[in-house]
């Protein structure tokens, strides 16, 4: 045998902490919520900022890991930034009186955990901060799944008030969704927080990953991979789904984000592939048909922001004569990361790829 190399593990976790960051999808900044900036004191609401969700429950989560970075963990070490340590004792009082529950073993362990309320005072004595950051929270799990009740695909009365409130108070309010999957977001509307990032479950390194996109070391530039219909009931897979016995495939070859492209665009809040950015890209793209078989797409992506950053290329198309249905056929994030900066990326595929027929 070969001699053996250590590993180095301070790799691993620079690539976790990475693709942690570069995952998170920002679905609105108004008021220049983010980033944070340099002498930002910050209030940090929600009791799941002190219990980081690394990752779903099962078999994926029983990973023992040597350590866990939550989001709270990572702010805390933060140097531009001060923390109101005020809320933050407050809220480690309740936690004391209302400990994590941690359920009753395997399939038995709530989606959610209760969130402490939130009075005037308590939101009136943190608005020195400059910016709010509320961290809302989900786990995942084998031998269970999400649920259309409060808690689970829905914020809990609770919730929904606690980003009510601090949306109220701060005009920099930042809504940190620690999950494993998309939520129902007809809140965003109702309770307008200025800025809402999904930051999903990333890992031992999460928090520092959510930290860099929240201090904007790292431009958010992570794309929905769903839908999000405004109802539950619009994705037309959810009448039947979970039953026992039959499941309906209604919508046809016209599964996910095609079934809305092509039948309902006006139920949807936001579209697969979509995510912000802290800086703006001017993308322009042709085709070139090579041959009778293939085609070749350029995109020229321009950083035509104030802020350094990657952008993700989506490359579609439709292609057959008789009936088409739009087909993602790849994917790519171009880094793109100087201002002024432009790049090319190509893409050569079989025009028989780019097309599905029924």
């Amino acid at each position: 045998m070969g001699k053996f190399t250590p590993l180095d593990f301070n790799k691993y976790a620079a690539l976790a902490r990475q693709a942690a960051a570069e995952g998170c999808v920002l679905l609105k900044n108004e008021n220049e919520a983010l980033p944070l900036r340099k002498g930002d004191k910050v209030a940090v609401f929600g009791r799941i900022a002190f219990h980081y969700y690394k990752s779903g429950l099962g078999s994926g989560g029983l990973v023992n890991t040597k350590y866990v970075v939550g989001i709270l963990d990572a702010l805390k070490e933060e140097k531009d930034i001060t923390l109101d340590e005020n809320l933050l004792g407050t809220y480690e009082k309740w936690i004391e009186k209302n400990p994590y529950d941690e359920g009753q073993g395997w399939g038995k362990v709530p989606w959610s955990q209760k969130e402490m309320e939130l009075t005037d005072e308590i939101v009136e004595s943190a608005k020195g901060a400059d910016a709010a950051i509320v961290v809302v929270g989900r786990t995942a799990g084998e031998d269970q799944d999400n649920k259309n009740e409060a808690g689970s695909y829905l914020l809990t009365d609770t919730e929904k008030e606690m980003v009510e409130k601090v949306s109220k108070a701060f005009a920099r309010t930042i809504v940190v969704l620690n999950v494993g999957n998309i939520i129902d977001m007809k809140w965003v509307k109702e309770c307008n927080p200025a800025a809402v990032l999904y930051v999903w479950q990333g890992g031992q390194e999460g928090g520092n990953g959510v930290a860099d996109v929240l201090m904007g070391r790292v431009n958010p530039c992570g794309k929905l991979t769903d839908t999000i219909a405004e109802n539950i009931e619009d994705y037309p897979s959810q009448s039947c789904f979970g039953d026992l016995t039959r499941n309906e495939y209604k919508e046809d070859i016209y599964v996910g984000y095609r079934y809305f492209e092509t039948f309902a665009k006006e139920k949807v809040l936001y579209p697969f592939g979509f995510g912000l950015s802290y800086t703006t890209f001017a993308v322009t793209a042709e085709a070139e048909e090579k041959d009778v078989d293939n085609v070749t797409v350029t995109a020229t992506v321009e950083n035509t922001g104030k802020t350094d950053g990657c952008s993700g290329l989506c490359k579609s198309s439709a292609g057959c004569s008789w009936k088409t249905i739009p087909r993602t056929r790849r994917f790519c994030k171009d880094r793109c990361s100087c201002t002024r900066r432009k790049r090319d990326a190509d893409d050569r595929c079989d025009q028989r790829e780019l097309c599905i027929l029924r």
